[in-house]
């Protein structure tokens, strides 16, 4: 996880159509109705702002605002904790 010194409007993701991690964001962005600027990244030219955004130059890779993050379970945390509705998993182990 890194900050970021713009702000940027909306949320951005780098993701990779081959990527499966970078699918099952896209999936949670999908349910969660999240608008986003999906930057879809050919794995033979990586862009050279993905490359200061992340250490890793890894897929996926989530802009919120300062925050960068590039782990797609880390994403998807993210995700479900800042925009609770609708949740992905229940609000009881139990349930």
């Amino acid at each position: 996880m890194t900050t970021v010194a713009n702000r940027r409007s909306m949320m951005g993701l780098y993701s990779g159509n081959t990527c499966i991690r970078s699918h099952q964001v896209r999936i949670v962005l999908a349910e969660k109705g999240i608008l986003t600027e999906i930057n879809n990244i050919d794995d033979s030219t990586i862009p050279e702002d993905l490359m200061a955004l992340n250490p890793y130059v890894s897929l996926p890779t989530l802009i919120d605002r300062e925050l960068v993050l590039y782990d797609s379970r880390v994403i998807i945390e993210y995700l479900d904790e800042r925009y609770p509705h609708p949740p992905l998993m229940p609000v009881s182990p139990v349930d």
